[in-house]
């Protein structure tokens, strides 16, 4: 118990150390060593949510608004910058902690009911998401 104890909490000290970062970047880019890298269209957030959508010979975005590629904007969005991939990471540690708390208690085969719940509560975080982004 002990051990699975504290492998919940290194993950949920990874999460939240990629939630700082990521505020870092929202809130102080020009402040954090992230400003010194060559990619500023990925880790400045002023401009890296650009990178979602498609845009014309120039580099002007099209209005309205249209995904750059399939997903970009959805399922595929933590490949378009830095500050959704450290929001995809950090959420996927939480579940991955939540999967690793319960894991001994899953009926077997553990692994296969550890995805499970995995999955499911990527899809109540999804669900959530959704319902606050877009249905309020």
């Amino acid at each position: 118990m002990a051990k699975r104890i504290a492998a919940v909490l290194v993950l949920l000290f990874l999460a939240h150390l990629c939630k700082g970062i990521g505020d870092d970047l929202q809130f102080h880019y020009s402040d954090t060593v992230f400003a010194n890298f060559d990619n500023r269209r990925f880790w400045d957030p002023d401009i890296s949510w650009e990178n979602k959508y498609a845009a014309d010979a120039e580099g002007e975005l099209i209005r309205p608004l249209r995904e750059r590629f399939p997903g970009s904007s959805t399922v595929f969005v933590a490949t378009t910058d830095a500050w959704h991939l450290l929001q995809a990471i950090q959420y996927a540690l939480i579940r991955l902690a939540i999967v690793v708390l319960v894991f001994s208690r899953l009926p077997r085969p553990r692994w296969g009911y550890a995805l499970g719940l995995y999955v499911v509560v990527w899809a109540v975080q999804g669900a959530g998401f959704w319902l606050g982004y877009y249905g309020l």
